[in-house]
């Protein structure tokens, strides 16, 4: 399927933003003016966020798995003599039987309750992403009062998006970790190694899918399914720079497996600023696509109300729109915009017409 195919799916609504502004094309370039100008508000937010829906996760995250693993080596009356150092007299556990009890916890306790926590994050995400909507079109943000007024709005597509990706990162957390723990115990195979890559794979995938949806959720009101629908396409048809910002978000998250130091880092930095820049770098980079592939359709498809408006401004729309339709007319997005007219005109022509009723004319002149 083409481009202009996947184009011509696309469900087009009008955005919700208050204000006249114009997302700056440049993606990167307004992302970090808007970082910088609003960087004490967007911390505020960011750190009511955290404390308010964030906090189990970054706990199980971050420090739970030291301190079960620390239970059980240390405080589960193993002895690992010849491996570790000095062990208790009498029976001596090998490595492999203590990783064993060790995954065993997470598998019965730690995924189901890191899933869990997953959900009440992508809930929260609601007010974030609300608030991260409103600075990039420059609205008056109040960190506060905006957050909770996202929440009451759009948390049900939130809540419904947060119960789905909990549910595949279940799934997802149990066989990586499954394929860990027979690395641990020596007896992992190349079944289990092809299971780990596509497990990181998908998540790869699914994050793409986020980076449009979630943002999508705050910016549009589009039915769940058609959100999902255009941000599978917009996936599809952007994908450069989707796994750019997929993959940079998950190694984010990944560097915390490397030392401790890292993991202790990443976990201050996400509970001062960290979901925020995240959010934003995923708003800016999916609004920078509604503006280049559902702008120009929706617009194309609406009677010259914005043209209207330049007009008053004393600018001349009708040449500006004409070379801009002729810079774009090999392009995707041009050609969808043209089959889109196309139809609509098929339409109208299809329609049946109705007969025009002669009127009866009458005189009111008085008669002699």
């Amino acid at each position: 399927m083409s481009r202009v195919d996947l184009l011509m799916k696309l469900s087009l609504e009008k955005d919700q933003r208050t204000n006249n502004g114009e997302v700056s094309q440049h993606s990167v370039r307004h992302a970090t003016s808007v970082f910088s100008d609003n960087l004490r508000r967007m911390f505020l937010t960011n750190v009511v966020y955290v404390l308010v829906f964030a906090l189990p996760f970054l706990f199980l995250a971050f420090i739970a798995p030291a301190l079960i693993k620390d239970w059980v080596f240390r405080s589960g009356g193993y002895n690992f003599m010849g491996q570790v150092g000095i062990g208790y007299p009498g029976v001596v556990n090998t490595m492999a039987e203590g990783y064993k009890v060790l995954f065993g916890h997470y598998f019965r306790i730690y995924i189901p309750l890191l899933s869990a926590s997953i959900i009440i994050m992508f809930t929260g995400f609601s007010g974030l992403f609300h608030c991260l909507r409103g600075y990039m079109w420059g609205e008056n943000v109040r960190p506060v009062v905006s957050f909770f007024r996202g929440v009451k709005r759009l948390w049900i597509p939130f809540l419904i998006t947060g119960i789905v990706f909990s549910a595949f990162f279940c799934g997802v957390m149990y066989a990586m970790t499954y394929h860990i723990s027979l690395v641990k115990q020596g007896t992992a195979n190349a079944g289990t190694t092809i299971l780990f890559i596509a497990m990181i794979l998908l998540t790869v995938l699914f994050v793409g899918v986020l980076t449009y949806l979630l943002p999508m959720f705050a910016c549009y009101r589009y039915k769940f399914f058609d959100a999902v629908k255009n941000s599978v396409i917009l996936m599809l048809v952007n994908w450069i720079p989707c796994l750019f910002t997929s993959v940079f978000t998950c190694g984010i998250f990944c560097l915390s497996f490397v030392n401790v130091a890292f993991n202790y880092i990443i976990l201050i930095l996400l509970f001062v600023i960290g979901f925020a820049f995240l959010g934003g770098i995923w708003t800016s980079s999916a609004q920078k696509a509604f503006a280049n592939y559902i702008i120009p359709q929706y617009e194309s498809e609406r009677s010259g109300g914005k043209l209207r408006v330049e007009a008053r401004r004393g600018v001349n729309p009708y040449k500006a729109k004409k070379a801009k339709e002729k810079a774009a007319e090999g392009t995707a997005v041009g050609m969808a915009t043209q089959m889109r007219a196309q139809n609509a005109e098929s339409e109208d022509d299809a329609a049946p017409k109705k007969k025009k009723t002669q009127t009866k004319h009458v005189s009111y002149k008085r008669k002699k």
